[in-house]
């Protein structure tokens, strides 16, 4: 064991000692929670102006997340009891087709006494009264960390709405000061409903511990959020075809390599780019596929590709050539040091240069990269084999707005899907213990590069285009 690693050892298990004696004991003794009047602070799916109909076809067994824009709003605090303002908070909305009957998944949903026995995170779930359209409820939230673990307690209200949407706040307790999620339901006949789980949380507020988990990397620490809402619309699917397997839609059971294994946005022949375009006006999109199945060394993994969609109100042979060059990755995208193309290694591979902190250490991520000769629409990468993340595989493509002849934007899809690879570092290897560690880099890095490559190439071009018009003005006789 080198020394880094003896250090960060020792610094997490102070940083854990000090916060198990900082954290103390929150939960109190008293039984008695009022209710609370509440009213959901952001806008409801239903009134995004977006077709059920179209977005359950895009996701084809898969779920979209879309991470909202920046917003201001007022809402109950339940440390304070009273209403607090926020600023500039983004709210998730996560979509996703489940194969049951609209009142059966209320019903799972209505029911949090039973959550525990299919979600891994919630332990101790206890409807603890009702009163009508009311409910209180409670649950212990577990989420383990290498060498730590947070559990924490959660007070919580449920309502019933005459639409057919429930609603849960937060009302005491927890790890956080105030906390939202909300479901709605779109019956989409042949017993399947669009489900969407719009959430929000104050993680500002978070207590000592919750901060040590999303302050280590804050990058990986932003996203924690975003998959907690993934995967509770992911367990209600499960659920779901365990107590109906007569309706639940069947996993496609066909093996691919690390070169066929993409799976394309255009591939799906029911794609509408207008509603994909509507959807990436909300905010920062991601595409959670659904599952394939990989063989790659003899092994046969179940893999989850991670799309990013954004759309880019430019044409696309002036995004094409900038996102192609994996060197503007280091401009936009923090979590990348460096690139080498093939030129600087001398090899068949690039070398991407990656790293993310643990804490007070800075954690290099080594992976290098194979680029297909790119197409009109589609750049295609993979990895070699001495990767820290091997197999890994994705994809750029690039989408044309073909319905609309006066919009000359154009979307862009970027895919990454893989496995922790076996030359990986010791530390890199603890995120196997991460919560949602199948695709926790994936979620990361679609991030990153979906919030933060449009303005980007947008100031880019805006930058080439000026210059090109200087040289013309200077070069005129």
């Amino acid at each position: 064991m080198n020394t880094i690693t003896r250090k960060y050892i020792q610094a997490c298990r102070l940083t854990l000692l000090f916060a198990l004696s900082a954290y103390g004991f929150t939960a109190q003794a008293g039984t008695d929670y009022p209710s609370i009047e509440w009213q959901l602070p952001t806008a409801r799916f239903a009134d995004l102006d977006l077709d059920p109909q179209n977005i359950a076809e895009l996701a084809q067994g898969g779920q979209f997340i879309v991470i909202a824009n920046p917003e201001d709003f007022t809402f109950w605090n339940a440390r304070q009891k009273k209403l607090q303002d926020f600023k500039a908070k983004r709210v998730v909305y996560a979509a996703m087709v489940i194969d049951a009957p609209m009142e059966e998944i209320r019903e799972m949903i209505w029911d949090i006494g039973s959550q525990d026995k299919f979600t891994e995170l919630l332990k101790d779930t206890k409807n603890i009264r009702t009163e009508g359209n009311v409910r209180i409820a409670s649950y212990e939230q577990v989420i383990k960390a290498p060498i730590m673990k947070l559990a924490s307690d959660f007070i919580v209200q449920l309502n019933k709405y005459d639409n057919g949407d429930i609603g849960m706040v937060l009302i005491d307790e927890g790890d956080v000061e105030s906390m939202f999620q909300y479901y709605e339901f779109f019956p989409l006949g042949d017993n399947k409903t669009l489900t969407v789980l719009s959430s929000w949380q104050d993680t500002d507020s978070a207590s000592f511990m919750y901060k040590v988990v999303l302050e280590a990397e804050p990058v990986i620490g932003s996203v924690f959020p975003i998959l907690a809402t993934y995967t509770r619309l992911r367990k209600f699917q499960e659920e779901a075809a365990k107590r109906h397997p007569e309706l639940a839609t069947k996993k496609e059971e066909k093996i691919y390599d690390i070169r066929s294994i993409n799976g394309y946005i255009t591939a799906n022949e029911n794609v509408n780019v207008t509603a994909l375009k509507k959807l990436s006006a909300l905010g920062s999109v991601q595409f959670y596929q659904q599952s394939r199945k990989l063989s790659h060394d003899g092994k046969i993994n179940d893999v989850v590709q991670v799309s990013a969609i954004q759309y880019i109100d430019l044409p696309k042979h002036k995004i094409q050539p900038l996102l192609n060059d994996f060197s503007s990755l280091v401009e936009y995208n923090v979590l990348t040091d460096g690139w080498d193309d093939t030129d600087i290694t001398e090899e068949d591979w690039a070398y991407l240069a990656l790293s993310i902190a643990i804490g007070p250490f800075r954690l290099p991520i080594d992976i290098y990269i194979t680029q297909e000769e790119a197409t009109d629409d589609k750049l295609i990468f993979y990895t070699a084999d001495h990767s820290y993340m091997h197999p890994l595989f994705g994809h750029i493509e690039y989408i044309e707005m073909k319905d609309d002849p006066e919009d000359n934007g154009t979307l862009v899809e970027v895919t990454i899907g893989g496995v922790l690879g076996p030359e990986a570092s010791f530390l890199f290897k603890m995120a196997r213990y991460l919560p949602y560690h199948n695709v926790l880099i994936a979620a990361v890095y679609t991030m990153v590069t979906a919030e933060n490559a449009t303005d980007w190439v947008t100031n880019r071009v805006k930058k080439d285009d000026l210059a090109l018009a200087a040289k013309q003005v200077a070069s005129a006789p």
